[in-house]
């Protein structure tokens, strides 16, 4: 964090994505994905998002708020990204949901995710992001989150580390129809924050996601689906077993078999 004095006023501002409070990544979603803003430029508003109100950063000089800008370079920076879960869960407003269900999503970095369930979100992810199909947003947010199960939690011998009910590709569109009213900046900003993990474990495991880009090429880009039929049979057991292991137990496996493939090739090569 940095510290930023005005005045007598200090202010906390953070230096990285998953230094961001909640109200903090809404903020910035809200400007980043929103309309261009008309009035301020939006490093005044991303600053005023994580450091002072932007009615403290007018009162100063023109000159001493744009010296303050690169305080906003992590934002853009393409080795900065969200891992931390900042929305760990969530309740529908009372007219939507008499209930007031509790919906959880899977811990920072992916740490409590199963295959099964990244094969669907990266899915919808990819669907989104390089296709830009809309509604593939509110698929992915409906495959991460889902109701709590009541009094669920270390002391209870089912506890497996995920609080949510298990993930049932069937159930989607059913949770996609309760949760189509939450607002719009917690979708984007659940939206950054898969980003960012799926950044994280890219960069772990490297090898796989080389495949992967590779296979853009080919009519098996981005099946995950295939990778898990692969695997199934082996070390993980059957198709439904395999899809229950966590996803970087899988991500690491995959690894040792691209490392492996490509040693025996170079061998082959002398």
């Amino acid at each position: 964090m940095h510290t930023l004095q005005i005045g007598a006023k200090s202010y906390q501002v953070p230096t990285k994505w998953n230094q961001l409070s909640k109200k903090q990544l809404l903020q910035v979603v809200r400007i980043l994905y929103g309309p261009k803003p008309k009035q301020w430029d939006i490093r005044l508003l991303l600053l005023s998002a994580i450091s002072a109100p932007i009615g403290v950063l007018l009162n100063q000089s023109a000159i001493v708020v744009v010296q303050l800008y690169p305080l906003t370079d992590f934002l853009f920076a393409e080795d900065q990204f969200l891992t931390e879960q900042l929305l760990p869960e969530f309740k529908l407003p009372v007219q939507h949901d008499a209930k007031r269900t509790r919906w959880v999503g899977p811990k920072s970095s992916f740490r409590n995710m199963l295959f099964g369930e990244f094969i669907f979100a990266d899915t919808y992810f990819r669907l989104y992001t390089t296709r830009q199909v809309p509604e593939a947003l509110d698929y992915l947010v409906a495959t991460l989150y889902r109701p709590i199960i009541p009094k669920l939690g270390p002391s209870n011998p089912r506890w497996n580390g995920d609080r949510r009910q298990s993930f049932n590709e069937h159930q989607t569109e059913y949770f996609i129809e309760r949760l189509k009213h939450l607002a719009e900046d917690e979708k984007l900003a659940i939206l950054t924050w898969y980003r960012g993990c799926r950044a994280q474990i890219e960069r772990e495991f490297p090898e796989v996601f080389e495949a992967a880009e590779e296979a853009v090429k080919t009519k098996d880009a981005g099946d995950w689906g295939r990778v898990l039929r692969k695997l199934s049979g082996g070390a993980f057991g059957t198709l439904e077993q395999t899809a229950q292991q966590n996803t970087r137990t899988i991500l690491a496996e995959m690894q040792d078999i691209a490392r492996a493939h490509t040693k025996a090739q170079n061998a082959a090569r002398k």
